[in-house]
């Protein structure tokens, strides 16, 4: 008898009668041994940390310029709020995304994360599988800066904002 190649298991494997020889006593205990081959190595601090801040920050200057364009009257204030809610939105889902990798980085079941997201783990998979977080990191360095028309009236400066913190003050 040989032992199973998962270096976290300790059984006999038992033999095929034809074919080629198992290397693992179980499914189970193979697709274990390849998740942790192929795991990524990752520090306990990474890149994610001060993105997510980054991310939120944003998401709050946004929630601000929302803020203070619905409070205005008129067909102008309404345009204005059309233009703001996509960037808002892609800020969140940057945010979700920098949220979801932060959880995992953890070691956060993927049940305990789909639930607090309100979806099911399959589709937490599925939305977010491995390396999107990242794809969506790099993909939002490459877009263009926050730039937001109603910042300048705002400030009452002819200055364009570059992030939130240039509109929050």
């Amino acid at each position: 008898m040989t032992h199973c190649k998962n270096p976290k298991c300790n059984l006999d494997v038992t033999p095929n009668h034809s074919g080629r020889p198992k290397e693992y006593c179980n499914k189970r205990c193979r697709d274990a041994a390849y998740r942790m081959r192929n795991a990524v190595d990752t520090p306990e601090t990474g890149p994610e940390d001060g993105y997510t801040a980054a991310v939120a920050a944003e998401l709050t200057g946004h929630a601000r310029l929302i803020e203070a364009q619905a409070a205005r009257p008129g067909q102008d204030a309404a345009r204005e709020l059309l233009r703001l809610l996509p960037a808002a939105q892609l800020s969140m889902g940057d945010l979700e995304a920098a949220v979801v990798r932060r959880a995992r980085l953890e070691g956060m079941p993927t049940t305990e994360i789909a639930e607090a997201l309100g979806m099911s783990p399959q589709r937490l998979r599925k939305r977010w599988p491995r390396g999107a977080m990242e794809r969506r990191m790099l993909r939002r360095e490459r877009r263009r800066p926050f730039t937001a028309t109603l910042s300048q009236s705002l400030r009452g400066t002819d200055r364009t904002a570059t992030t939130p913190a240039d509109v929050l003050g």
